[in-house]
Protein backbone atom coordinates (compact mmCIF):
# COMPACT_ATOMS: atom_id res chain seq x y z
CA UNK A 1 0.00 0.00 0.00
CA UNK A 2 2.81 2.42 0.89
CA UNK A 3 4.55 1.64 -2.39
CA UNK A 4 1.34 2.25 -4.35
CA UNK A 5 0.79 5.57 -2.54
CA UNK A 6 4.36 6.66 -3.31
CA UNK A 7 3.92 5.80 -7.00
CA UNK A 8 0.69 7.78 -7.13
CA UNK A 9 2.38 10.80 -5.53
CA UNK A 10 5.26 10.61 -8.00
CA UNK A 11 2.78 10.49 -10.87
CA UNK A 12 1.12 13.76 -9.85
CA UNK A 13 2.00 16.72 -12.08
CA UNK A 14 4.46 19.25 -10.65
CA UNK A 15 2.61 22.53 -10.61
CA UNK A 16 4.54 25.75 -11.16
CA UNK A 17 4.86 28.18 -8.27
CA UNK A 18 2.27 30.92 -8.22
CA UNK A 19 3.83 34.06 -9.67
CA UNK A 20 3.25 37.70 -8.93
CA UNK A 21 4.03 40.38 -11.50
CA UNK A 22 5.62 43.81 -11.39
CA UNK A 23 5.74 46.18 -14.34
CA UNK A 24 7.39 49.50 -15.12
CA UNK A 25 4.04 51.14 -14.37
CA UNK A 26 4.23 49.74 -10.81
CA UNK A 27 7.86 50.75 -10.28
CA UNK A 28 8.95 53.64 -12.53
CA UNK A 29 12.52 53.22 -13.68
CA UNK A 30 15.41 55.52 -14.54
CA UNK A 31 18.33 55.86 -16.93
CA UNK A 32 21.58 54.56 -15.45
CA UNK A 33 24.57 56.84 -15.03
CA UNK A 34 27.35 56.28 -17.53
CA UNK A 35 30.08 54.16 -15.96
CA UNK A 36 33.21 56.32 -15.76
CA UNK A 37 36.64 55.00 -16.65
CA UNK A 38 38.04 53.99 -13.30
CA UNK A 39 41.49 52.68 -12.28
CA UNK A 40 40.61 49.30 -10.76
CA UNK A 41 44.11 48.65 -9.40
CA UNK A 42 44.88 52.08 -7.89
CA UNK A 43 44.85 52.83 -4.17
CA UNK A 44 41.57 54.44 -3.06
CA UNK A 45 41.27 57.61 -1.01
CA UNK A 46 37.50 57.33 -0.53
CA UNK A 47 35.61 54.08 0.27
CA UNK A 48 31.86 53.72 -0.19
CA UNK A 49 30.16 50.53 1.03
CA UNK A 50 26.54 50.18 -0.10
CA UNK A 51 24.43 47.44 1.50
CA UNK A 52 21.08 46.42 0.07
CA UNK A 53 19.50 44.79 3.11
CA UNK A 54 18.07 41.44 2.02
CA UNK A 55 19.09 42.06 -1.61
CA UNK A 56 19.93 38.82 -3.37
CA UNK A 57 20.94 38.48 -7.00
CA UNK A 58 17.30 37.67 -7.80
CA UNK A 59 16.15 41.02 -6.40
CA UNK A 60 18.70 42.81 -8.57
CA UNK A 61 17.60 40.97 -11.71
CA UNK A 62 13.93 41.53 -10.99
CA UNK A 63 14.59 45.28 -10.87
CA UNK A 64 16.80 44.99 -13.97
CA UNK A 65 13.93 43.42 -15.92
CA UNK A 66 11.41 46.04 -14.79
CA UNK A 67 13.91 48.78 -15.75
CA UNK A 68 14.11 47.18 -19.22
CA UNK A 69 17.55 45.65 -18.88
CA UNK A 70 19.39 48.61 -17.33
CA UNK A 71 20.72 49.22 -13.83
CA UNK A 72 23.62 51.12 -12.32
CA UNK A 73 24.48 48.11 -10.16
CA UNK A 74 24.84 45.72 -13.10
CA UNK A 75 27.33 48.05 -14.81
CA UNK A 76 29.91 47.56 -12.07
CA UNK A 77 32.74 45.56 -13.64
CA UNK A 78 33.97 43.41 -10.73
CA UNK A 79 31.54 40.74 -9.51
CA UNK A 80 31.69 38.18 -6.72
CA UNK A 81 29.63 36.45 -4.03
CA UNK A 82 29.61 36.53 -0.24
CA UNK A 83 28.71 33.55 1.97
CA UNK A 84 26.53 34.60 4.89
CA UNK A 85 26.12 31.95 7.67
CA UNK A 86 26.47 33.37 11.19
CA UNK A 87 28.22 31.92 14.25
CA UNK A 88 24.94 30.48 15.48
CA UNK A 89 22.80 29.76 12.41
CA UNK A 90 23.11 28.61 8.81
CA UNK A 91 20.82 31.52 7.96
CA UNK A 92 21.96 34.84 9.36
CA UNK A 93 19.94 37.77 10.62
CA UNK A 94 20.89 41.38 9.83
CA UNK A 95 22.84 41.87 13.07
CA UNK A 96 25.26 39.00 12.44
CA UNK A 97 25.07 39.62 8.69
CA UNK A 98 26.31 43.19 9.10
CA UNK A 99 28.79 42.44 11.91
CA UNK A 100 30.74 40.16 9.56
CA UNK A 101 31.80 42.74 6.93
CA UNK A 102 31.78 45.62 9.43
CA UNK A 103 33.99 43.91 12.03
CA UNK A 104 35.49 40.82 10.40
CA UNK A 105 34.05 38.32 12.92
CA UNK A 106 31.21 35.82 12.99
CA UNK A 107 28.50 36.89 15.42
CA UNK A 108 25.58 35.12 17.04
CA UNK A 109 22.28 36.13 15.45
CA UNK A 110 20.97 39.24 17.20
CA UNK A 111 24.34 40.45 18.49
CA UNK A 112 25.68 43.83 17.37
CA UNK A 113 29.43 44.09 16.57
CA UNK A 114 30.46 41.23 18.84
CA UNK A 115 32.36 38.04 18.12
CA UNK A 116 30.94 34.59 18.85
CA UNK A 117 32.13 34.85 22.49
CA UNK A 118 30.37 38.18 23.02
CA UNK A 119 33.51 40.32 22.89
CA UNK A 120 33.24 43.76 21.27
CA UNK A 121 34.80 44.03 17.80
CA UNK A 122 35.94 47.24 16.12
CA UNK A 123 34.16 48.20 12.91
CA UNK A 124 35.81 49.23 9.65
CA UNK A 125 34.17 52.66 10.03
CA UNK A 126 35.81 53.31 13.40
CA UNK A 127 39.10 51.95 12.09
CA UNK A 128 38.87 54.40 9.18
CA UNK A 129 38.39 57.24 11.66
CA UNK A 130 41.59 56.23 13.47
CA UNK A 131 43.31 56.53 10.11
CA UNK A 132 42.13 60.13 9.76
CA UNK A 133 39.21 59.61 7.40
CA UNK A 134 35.83 61.27 7.81
CA UNK A 135 32.93 58.84 8.13
CA UNK A 136 29.23 58.73 7.35
CA UNK A 137 26.16 56.51 7.73
CA UNK A 138 22.93 56.57 5.73
CA UNK A 139 19.93 54.25 6.20
CA UNK A 140 16.29 54.31 5.14
CA UNK A 141 15.21 52.60 8.37
CA UNK A 142 15.92 53.50 11.98
CA UNK A 143 19.59 54.49 12.37
CA UNK A 144 19.70 52.22 15.46
CA UNK A 145 18.56 49.25 13.35
CA UNK A 146 20.88 46.26 13.14
CA UNK A 147 22.87 47.05 10.00
CA UNK A 148 23.88 50.67 10.71
CA UNK A 149 24.30 49.91 14.42
CA UNK A 150 27.05 47.38 13.68
CA UNK A 151 29.23 50.21 12.37
CA UNK A 152 29.21 52.31 15.58
CA UNK A 153 27.77 50.36 18.53
CA UNK A 154 28.02 47.12 20.52
CA UNK A 155 25.07 45.28 22.07
CA UNK A 156 24.07 41.79 23.20
CA UNK A 157 20.67 42.25 21.57
CA UNK A 158 19.75 44.28 18.50
CA UNK A 159 16.55 45.32 20.28
CA UNK A 160 18.49 47.34 22.89
CA UNK A 161 17.67 50.59 21.11
CA UNK A 162 18.45 52.97 23.97
CA UNK A 163 21.87 51.36 24.50
CA UNK A 164 22.65 51.55 20.79
CA UNK A 165 21.43 55.14 20.47
CA UNK A 166 23.57 56.23 23.44
CA UNK A 167 26.71 55.16 21.55
CA UNK A 168 26.09 57.30 18.47
CA UNK A 169 27.11 60.64 20.09
CA UNK A 170 30.46 59.07 21.07
CA UNK A 171 31.09 57.57 17.64
CA UNK A 172 32.76 60.53 15.95
CA UNK A 173 30.75 59.97 12.76
CA UNK A 174 30.60 63.19 10.73
CA UNK A 175 27.44 62.62 8.67
CA UNK A 176 24.25 60.71 9.61
CA UNK A 177 20.93 60.38 7.78
CA UNK A 178 18.20 57.95 8.74
CA UNK A 179 15.10 57.45 10.86
CA UNK A 180 14.67 56.68 14.53
CA UNK A 181 14.47 60.06 16.27
CA UNK A 182 12.24 58.52 18.97
CA UNK A 183 15.26 56.66 20.38
CA UNK A 184 17.23 59.85 21.10
CA UNK A 185 16.73 62.44 23.80
CA UNK A 186 16.88 66.05 22.70
CA UNK A 187 20.07 66.61 24.67
CA UNK A 188 21.72 63.73 22.77
CA UNK A 189 20.82 65.32 19.45
CA UNK A 190 22.09 68.70 20.63
CA UNK A 191 25.33 67.14 21.84
CA UNK A 192 25.93 65.50 18.47
CA UNK A 193 25.38 68.79 16.65
CA UNK A 194 27.61 70.60 19.16
CA UNK A 195 30.37 68.15 18.28
CA UNK A 196 29.99 69.02 14.60
CA UNK A 197 28.01 65.97 13.50
CA UNK A 198 25.80 66.67 10.47
CA UNK A 199 22.83 64.60 11.60
CA UNK A 200 19.21 64.54 10.44
CA UNK A 201 16.79 61.90 11.67
CA UNK A 202 13.94 62.17 9.20
CA UNK A 203 11.27 60.07 10.96
CA UNK A 204 10.35 58.81 14.42
CA UNK A 205 10.99 55.21 13.41
CA UNK A 206 11.65 53.79 9.97
CA UNK A 207 11.20 56.08 6.98
CA UNK A 208 8.21 55.52 4.68
CA UNK A 209 8.62 52.98 1.84
CA UNK A 210 10.25 53.99 -1.43
CA UNK A 211 6.96 54.75 -3.14
CA UNK A 212 6.20 57.39 -0.49
CA UNK A 213 9.53 58.92 0.58
CA UNK A 214 10.62 60.53 -2.69
CA UNK A 215 14.32 61.01 -3.40
CA UNK A 216 15.47 60.92 0.24
CA UNK A 217 18.15 58.25 -0.35
CA UNK A 218 19.72 59.72 -3.53
CA UNK A 219 19.61 63.21 -1.96
CA UNK A 220 21.27 62.02 1.27
CA UNK A 221 23.93 60.31 -0.83
CA UNK A 222 24.72 63.55 -2.69
CA UNK A 223 24.84 65.49 0.58
CA UNK A 224 27.17 62.95 2.20
CA UNK A 225 29.60 62.96 -0.72
CA UNK A 226 29.77 66.75 -0.69
CA UNK A 227 30.19 66.97 3.10
CA UNK A 228 32.69 64.15 3.60
CA UNK A 229 34.92 64.99 0.61
CA UNK A 230 36.00 68.19 2.39
CA UNK A 231 38.50 66.04 4.28
CA UNK A 232 41.62 65.88 2.05
CA UNK A 233 42.59 62.55 3.63
CA UNK A 234 39.41 60.89 2.37
CA UNK A 235 36.33 59.25 3.85
CA UNK A 236 34.46 56.00 4.54
CA UNK A 237 30.71 56.04 3.88
CA UNK A 238 28.18 53.25 4.47
CA UNK A 239 24.85 53.59 2.64
CA UNK A 240 22.07 51.09 3.35
CA UNK A 241 19.02 50.46 1.20
CA UNK A 242 17.29 49.19 4.32
CA UNK A 243 13.78 48.48 3.14
CA UNK A 244 14.46 46.00 0.36
CA UNK A 245 14.39 43.57 3.28
CA UNK A 246 11.10 44.92 4.65
CA UNK A 247 9.30 44.56 1.33
CA UNK A 248 10.71 41.08 0.70
CA UNK A 249 9.66 39.91 4.19
CA UNK A 250 6.14 40.92 3.18
CA UNK A 251 6.52 39.10 -0.16
CA UNK A 252 5.54 42.38 -1.84
CA UNK A 253 7.14 42.14 -5.26
CA UNK A 254 6.21 45.62 -6.42
CA UNK A 255 7.57 47.34 -3.33
CA UNK A 256 10.68 45.13 -3.39
CA UNK A 257 11.42 46.29 -6.95
CA UNK A 258 10.71 49.92 -6.00
CA UNK A 259 13.21 49.65 -3.13
CA UNK A 260 15.92 48.12 -5.34
CA UNK A 261 15.38 50.83 -7.96
CA UNK A 262 15.61 53.51 -5.26
CA UNK A 263 18.86 51.96 -4.02
CA UNK A 264 20.11 51.81 -7.60
CA UNK A 265 19.47 55.55 -8.00
CA UNK A 266 21.77 56.12 -5.03
CA UNK A 267 24.39 53.94 -6.77
CA UNK A 268 23.98 56.24 -9.76
CA UNK A 269 24.70 59.27 -7.58
CA UNK A 270 27.94 57.65 -6.45
CA UNK A 271 28.97 56.79 -10.02
CA UNK A 272 28.26 60.36 -11.13
CA UNK A 273 30.47 61.65 -8.29
CA UNK A 274 33.21 59.16 -9.16
CA UNK A 275 33.53 60.67 -12.64
CA UNK A 276 35.40 63.54 -10.97
CA UNK A 277 36.85 61.46 -8.13
CA UNK A 278 38.40 58.30 -9.63
CA UNK A 279 40.38 57.65 -6.42
CA UNK A 280 37.22 56.07 -4.99
CA UNK A 281 36.30 52.45 -4.25
CA UNK A 282 32.63 51.49 -4.52
CA UNK A 283 31.44 48.15 -3.13
CA UNK A 284 27.77 47.13 -3.41
CA UNK A 285 26.59 44.01 -1.58
CA UNK A 286 24.01 42.62 0.87
CA UNK A 287 23.91 41.20 4.38
CA UNK A 288 21.67 38.27 3.37
CA UNK A 289 18.87 37.36 0.96
CA UNK A 290 15.26 37.78 2.02
CA UNK A 291 12.17 36.03 0.70
CA UNK A 292 13.68 33.21 -1.36
CA UNK A 293 12.74 35.09 -4.53
CA UNK A 294 12.63 33.19 -7.83
CA UNK A 295 12.15 34.76 -11.26
CA UNK A 296 9.65 32.75 -13.30
CA UNK A 297 9.16 34.89 -16.38
CA UNK A 298 8.48 38.35 -17.71
CA UNK A 299 9.51 40.61 -20.57
CA UNK A 300 12.54 42.88 -20.64
CA UNK A 301 11.25 45.04 -23.54
CA UNK A 302 7.91 45.48 -21.74
CA UNK A 303 9.56 46.07 -18.34
CA UNK A 304 7.80 43.19 -16.60
CA UNK A 305 8.94 40.48 -14.21
CA UNK A 306 6.99 37.45 -12.97
CA UNK A 307 8.39 36.12 -9.71
CA UNK A 308 7.59 34.05 -6.63
CA UNK A 309 8.66 34.31 -2.97
CA UNK A 310 9.23 30.97 -1.25
CA UNK A 311 9.49 32.29 2.33
CA UNK A 312 8.64 35.28 4.47
CA UNK A 313 12.03 35.05 6.15
CA UNK A 314 15.67 35.00 5.10
CA UNK A 315 17.26 32.35 2.90
CA UNK A 316 20.73 30.86 3.13
CA UNK A 317 22.06 31.59 -0.36
CA UNK A 318 25.24 33.56 -1.01
CA UNK A 319 24.65 37.20 -1.90
CA UNK A 320 26.24 39.12 -4.75
CA UNK A 321 28.88 41.79 -4.46
CA UNK A 322 29.73 44.31 -7.14
CA UNK A 323 32.74 46.65 -7.14
CA UNK A 324 34.16 49.49 -9.20
CA UNK A 325 36.93 52.02 -8.93
CA UNK A 326 40.26 52.15 -7.15
CA UNK A 327 41.12 48.80 -5.57
CA UNK A 328 38.01 47.07 -6.93
CA UNK A 329 39.86 44.23 -8.66
CA UNK A 330 40.54 42.36 -5.41
CA UNK A 331 36.81 41.86 -4.69
CA UNK A 332 36.14 39.41 -7.52
CA UNK A 333 35.48 35.82 -6.47
CA UNK A 334 33.66 34.02 -3.68
CA UNK A 335 34.32 35.22 -0.14
CA UNK A 336 33.11 34.58 3.35
CA UNK A 337 31.35 37.72 4.55
CA UNK A 338 33.99 38.21 7.26
CA UNK A 339 36.68 38.37 4.57
CA UNK A 340 35.13 41.51 3.12
CA UNK A 341 36.26 43.32 6.25
CA UNK A 342 39.88 42.34 5.58
CA UNK A 343 39.64 43.46 1.96
CA UNK A 344 38.23 46.81 3.07
CA UNK A 345 41.01 47.19 5.64
CA UNK A 346 43.60 46.64 2.93
CA UNK A 347 41.86 49.32 0.87
CA UNK A 348 42.12 51.95 3.61
CA UNK A 349 44.64 54.57 2.52
CA UNK A 350 46.47 54.90 5.84
CA UNK A 351 48.81 52.10 7.00
CA UNK A 352 47.81 52.61 10.64
CA UNK A 353 44.30 51.45 9.79
CA UNK A 354 45.60 48.10 8.61
CA UNK A 355 47.34 47.14 11.85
Amino acid sequence: MKTLLLLLLLALPILPATADSCTAADAPGHEPTALPKLPADAAPRHIILMIGDGMGAEHVWAAWMVNRGKLNITQLPVIGFSRTPSASHAITDSAAGATAPACGVKAVNGHIAQDSEGRAAESILLRAQRAGLSTGLIATKDITDATPACFYAHADDRRQKALIAAQLPESGIAFVRGGGSKHFREEQLQEMRRRGMDIELLSDGDMPPAGQRGDVLPKATREALERLSRNPQGFFLMIEGSQIDVAAHRNDLRETVREVLDFDRAVGEVLSWMQQHPDTLLLVTADHQTGGLSILGGSIPEGRVDAHFSTGSHSGVAVPLYAAGAGAARFGGIWDNTELHGLLRKALPMPAAQE
